[in-house]
C-alpha cells in the first residue's frame, strides 16, 4: 500500500492503539525503525515537562532512563521545537554540551543514532515533537536521503497530529475552555493589565459591583477562587497573551 493511502487510513482510526501502530509502520515504512510523537497541550507548561500525549516505539529501558534522568531539559531536539518550526536533521554535531554527547552516546546503544525531529505548534496552542529515528550510521548519505524526504515526512507529520486530536481532546487530559462574553474578556484584560475594579468600572462606565459580579461570573466558570487565578488561566487557553 503506497505511503499517501496510508495517511488516509489514520484519518479512519477510531482507535488511538490502532491510530497508533499505523503512525509506528508509516515511520518504519519510510526506513527509520523508531518513532515518537509527543505533545503538550497546555501552551503555559513548560516544554522540558512530561508530555501529555506521548506515543512511542522507543525501547522502555531507554524510555525510562530517559525520563529518570530528566533528559527533556538538555536533549537538543526538545529545545529544537520549543524554538523553531523547521525540521532538524539530526548529526552528532547536535548534541554539543558534554551532557548532551552523553546523551547520545547512551541514546545509539538503544539504536537511535540518527534520525529527523519535526517540531509541532498546533493552532491552540498545543506543542510537539516528532521524530522518526533508525540506527543508520550518521553522515553524508544519511543526511542527503531525509532531505530528499523532508517534504514527505513534513505531510506525513501534520496528518499525524491532526488526527491525533480526537484522541487528545476525547481524554480525560483536555479542558476546553469555558464560554465567556465579551464583556467578561474584557475584565479579564483590564485585570491583567493591573486595573481595580473600580478603574474598570470607570472604562466601562458602568458600577463597580458591576464588574464585580462579573468577575464573580468568571471565577465560577473558571473554576479558581480568585481573579489572579482567572487570569492565569485566560492565559492557559489562550484567551489572552500578555
Amino acid at each position: 500500500m503506497k505511503s499517501t493511502e496510508q495517511f488516509t487510513d489514520l484519518m479512519c482510526c477510531d482507535s488511538v492503539a490502532v491510530w497508533r501502530d499505523l503512525v509506528f509502520k508509516l515511520g518504519n515504512d519510510l526506513g527509520y525503525e523508531q518513532t515518537q510523537l509527543a505533545i503538550l497541550t497546555d501552551c503555559n507548561t513548560p516544554v522540558e515537562t512530561e508530555f501529555s500525549f506521548l506515543h512511542s516505539n522507543y525501547h522502555t529501558d531507554w524510555r525510562n532512563k530517559y525520563h529518570a534522568e530528566k533528559m527533556q531539559h538538555i536533549d537538543p531536539t526538545v529545545i529544537h521545537c520549543a524554538r523553531k518550526s523547521i525540521p532538524l536533521i539530526w548529526s552528532p554535531d547536535i548534541f554539543s554540551t558534554q551532557k548532551q554527547k552523553e546523551m547520545y552516546e547512551a541514546a545509539c546503544s538503544y539504536g537511535l543514532r540518527s534520525g529527523v525531529t519535526l517540531p509541532i505548534h498546533g493552532a491552540q496552542g498545543e506543542l510537539g515533537i516528532l521524530c522518526f529515528v533508525t540506527d543508520t550510521k550518521p553522515g553524508k548519505c544519511f543526511q542527503q536521503e531525509a532531505h530528499r524526504m523532508l517534504p514527505e515526512l513534513s505531510y506525513l507529520r501534520d496528518v499525524i497530529f491532526e488526527t491525533s486530536l480526537r484522541f487528545i481532546r476525547s481524554s480525560k487530559s483536555w479542558e476546553k475552555s469555558p464560554s465567556i462574553t465579551p464583556r467578561e474578556l474584557e475584565c479579564i484584560k483590564w485585570c491583567a493589565a493591573g486595573k481595580s475594579s473600580w478603574e474598570i468600572a470607570k472604562i466601562f462606565h458602568r458600577s463597580e459591583s458591576a464588574v464585580n459580579l462579573h468577575f464573580s461570573n468568571l471565577r465560577r466558570k473558571f473554576s479558581v477562587s480568585s481573579r489572579q487565578q482567572v487570569v492565569v488561566k485566560a492565559m492557559r487557553y489562550g484567551l489572552i497573551h500578555l
